[in-house]
């Protein structure tokens, strides 16, 4: 089993989407199909996510097989909001806990499956390092007290009662 797939609108209509789909198309003016519109731009989505801290794979239709169901879902609520359908209180709560998962990968506290099939001109945006925050590195150690740095100068603050410093 391959660790990316490509999504289709096959997938969406057997996840059970088929009436939201169906609706889509069927309300659809032009020659652009929305359901193909907004797959691939979610798949898009996803992969630019993904290519801030991993790898991508060659194939721009794939996603991580892990991320198959955000992205259908990313899709649902694309085409929900088109035709006019309004989303459901759990509906919106899995769109926020999808958005915090895109940003926990976004932030290298999780990591996706490698592809099966590397884009070698693709390289992440900001590799670095994983699960780490910033870290401020001081001069000194223990910082020295406000009259070592700021030496008492004839006591010209902006206080004029602010008592003085004492060395």
């Amino acid at each position: 089993m391959s660790n990316w797939t490509s999504l289709t609108t096959d997938d969406l209509k057997s996840a059970g989407y088929g009436a939201i789909v169906d609706r889509a198309q069927t309300l659809a003016v032009g020659g652009v199909d929305p359901v193909a519109d907004h797959l691939g731009n979610a798949v898009a989505r996803v992969r630019n996510v993904i290519a801030i801290t991993n790898a991508v794979d060659v194939d721009p239709t794939k996603v991580p097989r892990s991320l198959k169901d955000l992205t259908a879902r990313l899709v649902l609520f694309a085409l929900m909001n088109r035709i006019g359908l309004p989303l459901s209180q759990d509906q919106r709560d899995q769109r926020t806990t999808d958005n915090a998962d895109l940003q926990q990968i976004a932030d290298r506290k999780v990591r996706v499956e490698a592809p099966d099939n590397p884009d070698p001109n693709s390289t992440p945006v900001n590799p670095g390092n994983w699960n780490a925050n910033n870290k401020v590195l001081m001069r000194t150690d223990p910082v020295p007290g406000p009259a070592a740095q700021f030496p008492p100068s004839g006591g010209n603050y902006a206080n004029p009662n602010a008592p003085t410093d004492s060395p």
